[in-house]
């Protein structure tokens, strides 16, 4: 079997089970999800969201000086500061478009029916090269 043969089955069975399961997560496609980054108070408080969860909150020692309503007040603004830019993410991914399993398998047979017909007629050619060259021989 061939490296495009090899390729071409394994998308095949790509798109079957994306037709019989929906999409794959993201991490079994290997793509990383989106991350939202906000911080407050200056860079003292710093926050990354992931997949519409805090993933951390880092607050730099100097931030506990400012005291527990007004530290408080910090977190929130970088947890909301990092929610947001997680949103702008994912609107910005959701403008893909939006792939149909079932339309591009369509178009991986048709490509595939289309490569056969050319792989047969530059076979019939070659052979007939080789034909005329051996009769040329004789």
């Amino acid at each position: 079997m061939t490296e495009f043969d090899r390729l071409f089955q394994q998308t095949r069975r790509a798109l079957a089970s994306m037709r019989s399961t929906g999409p794959a997560p993201d991490d079994e496609l290997g793509v990383e999800p989106a991350r939202g980054t906000g911080s407050a108070a200056g860079g003292q408080v710093e926050v990354v969201a992931v997949g519409q969860r805090v993933e951390s909150v880092t607050v730099d020692p100097r931030a506990l000086r400012m005291g527990a309503e007004m530290l408080g007040e910090q977190i929130t603004l970088a947890v909301n500061a990092a929610l947001d830019d997680l949103r702008l993410q994912a609107g910005t991914a959701a403008e893909a478009p939006d792939v149909d399993p079932a339309a591009l398998g369509q178009q991986l047979d048709e490509l595939q029916n289309e490569s056969v017909r050319s792989m047969a007629a530059m076979t019939d050619a070659l052979t007939d090269a080789v034909r005329r060259i051996q009769q040329a021989a004789r």
